[in-house]
């Protein structure tokens, strides 16, 4: 019987890029059909660009609801809930800014989803996130009509930014550890690359093709084993 395997996330896993025309489009190149047939699994995926967890753990919930006949639930957020509301830095670089989520309540949320996934007898799974290029990132971020100097008079650091998504891709192994959960280590992969930079859009957090080709390795490996 065919193994049915669904993913929750945001346009990372959507396989959102950002195109010549510095447009966000879905990639045609991402090769989720060959994944199916080479293990023989049926992949549906519920991702949607710019959930954080909180909204995720809502469409989760409303989706569970339906009795879906799902094996697994692949879950990946993190990347919008590290990352900050710009504009209002922007205009004011001294404001006691943080996250969308804050790292505890992006946890916990983490964890309930994880538990609502078992009670339904369902496998979860989580997915570390793909690094942050922090440089490309913080002038995409000024580009969008942000003030360049108090951006980076909050920041203080450019590659804060890096490391602040960090901090949320390692909480998600250390959920998956504490909960003995499943983890398909993508952040691995893009750390391997030797030209990492050849792996990104413009804006500097969405893989283009060739990244999504990376995520889509990573799952390969997880499902080879």
């Amino acid at each position: 019987m065919t193994k049915r395997i669904a993913l929750f996330g945001d346009s990372i896993l959507r396989g959102i890029i950002l195109g010549d025309d510095n447009r966000y489009h879905i990639s045609k190149e991402v090769d989720w059909q060959g994944i199916e047939q080479k293990f023989g699994i049926s992949i549906e995926n519920c991702s949607k660009m710019g959930l954080c967890v909180d909204g995720g753990k809502e469409k989760l919930i409303a989706y569970l609801k339906t009795n879906p006949q799902i094996d697994s639930i692949v879950i990946e957020y993190g990347g919008n809930d590290s990352d900050y509301h710009w504009n209002m830095v922007s205009k004011n670089p001294n404001g006691n800014y943080l996250p969308k989520t804050d790292l505890y309540q992006f946890s916990t949320n983490l964890m309930d989803i994880v538990q609502m996934i078992r009670e339904h007898n369902i496998r979860p799974i989580l997915m570390t996130l793909p690094p942050i290029i922090a440089e490309r990132y913080f002038n995409f971020i000024v580009n969008q009509g942000n003030d360049r100097n108090n951006i980076a008079t909050f920041l203080g650091d450019i590659q804060i930014i890096y490391r602040r998504q960090e901090l949320y891709s390692n909480e998600i192994a250390k959920v998956a550890r504490i909960l003995n959960v499943d983890i398909v280590d993508v952040r691995q992969k893009f750390l391997q690359a030797y030209d990492i930079d050849a792996f990104y859009c413009q804006d500097g957090i969405h893989p283009n093709t060739e990244g999504q080709k990376l995520i889509v390795d990573a799952f390969a490996d997880y499902f080879s084993k």
